[in-house]
């Protein structure tokens, strides 16, 4: 299989936004394709463009540091406040990392 190379990460974000896919990192712990607010006929229409990117530009887990700081040095990214305190239901809440 092919592997993505470092150079390509933004070409690679922007055939991905290209396509329909609002792409963003969450927070520093990893990146998604928004594709939630698409119709269910456009996302059975993406499959294919997404497989040819994944075909295109290959691997990217090895990336994945990378991919996160150039979607937030764009904009693309979504922070995650930690959340502390008791809630309402009196249960303290806990954050698990996987």
């Amino acid at each position: 299989m092919k592997i993505m190379q470092e150079k390509v990460i933004s070409a690679f974000v922007q055939a991905v936004v290209e396509i329909g896919c609002d792409i963003h990192a969450i927070d520093h712990l990893g990146y998604v394709f928004g594709d939630g607010d698409l119709t269910p006929a456009k996302q059975r229409a993406i499959v294919p463009q997404l497989r040819w990117i994944a075909e295109t530009y290959g691997e990217r887990d090895h990336l994945m540091d990378e991919i996160i700081a150039y979607l937030r040095s764009i904009g693309r990214y979504v922070e995650i406040e930690q959340q502390t305190g008791i809630p309402d239901g009196g249960n303290p809440i806990r954050l698990n990392r996987h």
